[in-house]
């Protein structure tokens, strides 16, 4: 998918309604891959509340959060950027797209246009984790210019089994 059919736009309260639409269309198709969210959440109060503490983590520089969209302003995925550190100027990224949307170059190429907006912030270098068998992710953070670091064991829990993930790292300076 080329990088002009879609959007990175900071999460807003305006998103709610479609942002809860989004998660529960994907529910199933995210609870594949990271541990799921609290039934409380799949509601008009659960997603609002979880815009709130979103923006809150924003403006206390903790918290980049965007939703990637199409050119019909339709939520094709989210991107958010976590531990932001402005003293060593790094931060950890994480991503989802839509089942609907995936296979179409959406997580590289918003983690291109992301690469860009956090560089022009200040950031050098940004990590990612992604888990083992998970060749999609990885081949998306590669093109990018992450190059692997380690394997953290035991890095979670999903469906009551322990993952381990790979560790990955880029640099926003040349």
């Amino acid at each position: 998918m080329d990088t002009q059919k879609f959007t990175l736009d900071l999460l807003c309260l305006d998103d709610a309604e479609q942002l809860l639409e989004f998660e529960e269309n994907n529910k199933d198709w995210f609870d594949q891959f990271i541990p799921p969210r609290e039934s409380d959440f799949y509601c008009l109060q659960g997603v609002t509340e979880h815009i709130q503490e979103f923006l809150l983590d924003y403006k206390c520089h903790q918290l980049l959060p965007f939703l990637i969209k199409n050119n019909e302003q339709e939520i094709i995925g989210r991107m958010n950027f976590t531990s932001l550190n402005s003293r060593k100027g790094t931060a950890h990224v994480g991503y989802r797209v839509g089942k609907a949307f995936t296979s179409k170059g959406v997580a590289t190429g918003a983690l291109a246009l992301a690469k860009v907006k956090l560089k022009e912030e200040g950031f050098k270098r940004l990590f990612a984790y992604a888990e083992q068998s998970n060749m999609a992710s990885q081949r998306v953070l590669t093109s990018n210019g992450f190059h692997r670091i380690r394997v953290v064991e035991d890095f979670a829990k999903l469906h009551g089994q322990s993952i381990s993930c790979i560790e990955f790292s880029c640099s926003l300076v040349e």
